[in-house]
């Protein structure tokens, strides 16, 4: 009788786990999340006094973090999360290659954010000084390089957001841009 009591214990956290990934409709999947946090900043974008001038410290890009976060906490639970966590990685790769071919070269950029703009572009375009995944195990190591590509994707949207501030760039497609194909 112990042994079927463990069992149905170890059982249950995953099971939960795995209906909470596969459909709860209280969990915002990354192609509805993003769009919701870009309308939300065009809409500031609207607001009197928002632009070059505009406190650019309390400009906020962790939201693109979160929806990723959502997105690799779905894949993680999901029926197949070592596939899926690999699908999402390279549609974040995708849409961070994405947004950097959107963005102005910094030398054709000019106002108050030029040089905040210039060191964000080459953010954007950086590469890493090393792996960051390095020593983990195969499933968490997947887990990481999700991470980073996440925060890659976050790196370029800032980049966008600071041009969109000055003015240099207009508001985009999100819905496509969030699109994260069979990653989902």
């Amino acid at each position: 009788m112990r042994a079927l009591a463990l069992i149905l214990t170890l059982l249950a956290g995953p099971l939960a786990a795995q209906s909470w990934g596969d459909g709860a409709p209280d969990t915002p999947r990354f192609e509805v999340c993003l769009p919701e946090q870009m309308a939300a900043f065009e809409q500031a974008l609207q607001t009197p006094g928002y632009g070059a001038d505009w406190a650019v410290g309390s400009i906020n890009v962790h939201w693109v973090q979160h929806c990723g976060y959502l997105a690799m906490g779905i894949c993680q639970v999901s029926d197949n999360s070592l596939i899926c966590q690999r699908r999402l990685r390279a549609a974040f790769e995708a849409r961070a290659a994405q947004m950097r071919a959107l963005l102005s070269a910094p030398d054709g950029v000019e106002g108050p954010l030029a040089p905040l703009y210039a060191r964000v572009h080459t953010l954007a375009h950086g590469t890493n000084a090393g792996d960051d995944c390095a020593g983990w195990d195969y499933r968490r190591g997947l887990w990481c390089d999700s991470f980073q590509a996440a925060l890659k994707f976050e790196e370029a949207v800032w980049a966008w957001q600071l041009a969109r501030l000055m003015g240099v760039m207009g508001p985009l497609d999100w819905d496509a841009l969030a699109d994260l194909g069979d990653a989902r």
